[in-house]
């Protein structure tokens, strides 16, 4: 009898709204990594017919090129698509002892989806995850995606 399982997948794509300024830093092999955090929200009508929202707030993390690209050209409030995996943090709690455990998206790829903040000027695009370069944006610029894999050996926990 053979074994059939179902393949892993760990894969997700978000569009919200950044809660807080990105928030770069570097790991001891000098690595950047950004912080951010995303609001997702869902409109939907109960059965009565009143409308509502449901918000769930996510913890994002980006690595590399992508890493310094968030921490320079996204700010909070702005909305963006961010496309990764979901990863499991784990630590014990100082305080209490306790465990804990969170789960947050580590990003792929992230993309801006306004330009309102940038009141059709131009400025400079380093293109390639801030790797290459001096293209300028054109008066209807196109979003910046940077994308890039994460080597596991990379991720501090």
């Amino acid at each position: 009898m053979a074994d059939f399982r179902m393949p892993d997948i760990n894969k997700v794509s978000l569009a919200g709204n950044l809660t807080r300024d990105p928030e770069l830093q570097y790991i001891a092999s000098g690595t950047p990594l950004c912080k951010l955090g995303l609001a997702v929200s869902r409109k939907f009508k109960t059965k009565a017919g009143e409308t509502r929202e449901d918000t769930v707030f996510i913890n994002v993390t980006t690595w590399r090129g992508t890493a310094e690209f968030c921490g320079e050209y996204l700010k909070k409030g702005q909305p963006v698509l961010v496309e990764g995996r979901l990863t499991m943090n784990e630590w014990e709690d100082k305080n209490s002892g306790q465990k804990r455990s969170s789960i947050e998206v580590t990003a792929e790829r992230v993309q801006q989806l306004s330009w309102a903040d940038r009141g059709g000027q131009g400025g400079g695009d380093q293109g390639g995850g801030g790797q290459g370069g001096g293209e300028g944006y054109s008066s209807a610029p196109k979003p910046r995606v940077i994308e890039e894999p994460i080597p596991e050996d990379d991720i501090p926990f």
